[in-house]
Parts: C-alpha cells; structure tokens; sequence
C-alpha cells in the first residue's frame, strides 16, 4: 500500500472532523445536564418557598394566597422547563454490561463498547 503525506494529512483531517463532532456532542449533553440540575436546583427553592408560605400563612392566621398562587404558578413552569428538557436531551441508555449511562444517541456504551439496546 502506498501511503504519501497528502492520504496522511487528509486521513488526520477526517479523524479530527469525527473527534470534534464527538466532542461538541459531550459538550451539549454536559450543558443539558447542567441545565436540567440548575431548574432541579430553582424547582426544589420554590417547594420550598411555597411550604414556608403556607406554614406562615397558618401561623399567622394572615392571607398570602396571593403570594401562593404566584408560586404555584412558578413551579409550574419550572415543571414544564424541565420536562421539555429532559425530553430534549432523551433518556439516557444504561449498559446491561457495566451499568455506564449513555447518551440517548449512542448505540455501542462509551465506557465499555457494548452494543445497548
């Protein structure tokens, strides 16, 4: 096989054209996870708002349900935000194998090479 320098170069730009299209693929998935944690984070504040809410509106025999509907309303929302993306990024798939969590999009595990279903 005759191999010159123009294959050699043409055979590493192709290599890097696939390692970046990987790369940019964990990045994404990186970023939707963050996303997802941060509403998870902003959801759990708000439950947490509107427990407080309620307990003091008891306590205190005064009227907030003002400020609880607005807060229901915000998690709702949240819910929907994290919903749609939880969607958007797809169920992760985990290898019978060795148990590692794959992105949606992989057919063979990233950890181990196994083929997953």
């Amino acid at each position: 096989m005759n191999y010159n320098m123009d294959d050699l170069i043409s055979d590493s730009k192709e290599l890097f054209d696939k390692l970046t299209v990987k790369a940019n693929g964990a990045v994404n998935m990186s970023k939707a996870y963050i996303e997802k944690a941060q509403l998870r984070v902003k959801l759990r504040d708000k439950y947490y708002a509107l427990g407080k809410t309620c307990y003091e509106m008891h306590r205190d025999g005064t009227d907030t349900t003002g400020n609880m509907k607005m807060l229901i309303k915000e998690i709702k929302m949240l819910e929907a935000q994290l919903e749609y993306a939880e969607e958007a990024s797809g169920k992760p798939k985990v290898c019978k194998f060795c148990g590692a969590k794959n992105s949606g999009e992989n057919s063979y595990c990233a950890k181990c090479g196994e083929k997953l279903s």
